[in-house]
């Protein structure tokens, strides 16, 4: 990885035949580690061990901001334009890809298309254009949910998931333990039982 000074970077993704495209604002290179574990308003990139993300094989990267550090450049419209997979409680829907099946985000509350300038917020090229981003009122009780697959990030040496993982940048949330358990604590080194690197 770089070395250099964490700070704020556009982060384009999609899927693999692009009909999901995406930008996430992510400060890179990942300032978190077990030494300096980010707060639960800060950006973060995790794998659980639920069946749900085993399964869908979700390397989860939480941006700090869900208004401001994600976009949806296209479809602008994703509950009717993409597929959507839902589970337990309903709450998040795993969107992907209807043509090529990659999952790209997971969202959990109400979103909006709206107009913003790219550049502004600290993109590079976009200037201003219509994305689909969650609506919220900045109140913790309204926060939506949102995680990129860290797997659909177009590729920069700021950001490897190999690297992440070898330094252990990578937290490791247990989920399956049975209710009458208690949940283990998060881990940095390797996965809990039934989770993957």
């Amino acid at each position: 990885m770089a070395e250099t000074a964490p700070k704020r970077q556009a982060c384009h993704g999609s899927c693999h035949c692009g009909l999901t495209q995406y930008i996430v604002f992510l400060t890179l290179p990942h300032p978190f580690s077990s030494s300096h574990p980010p707060k639960p308003i800060e950006q973060e990139v995790y794998r659980c061990n639920c069946t749900t993300c085993y399964k869908l094989n979700i390397f989860h990267v939480h941006p700090a901001n869900p208004r401001d550090d994600f976009m949806l450049l296209s479809p602008l419209d994703p509950d009717h334009e993409l597929s959507i997979y839902q589970c337990h409680s309903k709450e998040r829907k795993f969107y992907f890809c209807p043509k090529c099946g990659v999952r790209c985000f997971t969202f959990g509350g109400e979103g909006e298309t709206d107009t913003v300038d790219l550049t502004e917020l600290g993109g590079d090229r976009e200037g201003k254009r219509e994305v689909w981003r969650a609506k919220w009122d900045g109140e913790d009780s309204t926060r939506p949910y949102v995680s990129v697959n860290g797997t659909s990030i177009d590729y920069r040496e700021d950001f490897d998931l190999r690297a992440l993982t070898e330094e252990k940048r990578v937290q490791y949330f247990d989920d399956r333990s049975e209710p009458e358990e208690k949940k283990k604590e998060a881990r940095w080194d390797r996965p809990h039982y039934g989770g993957c690197y």
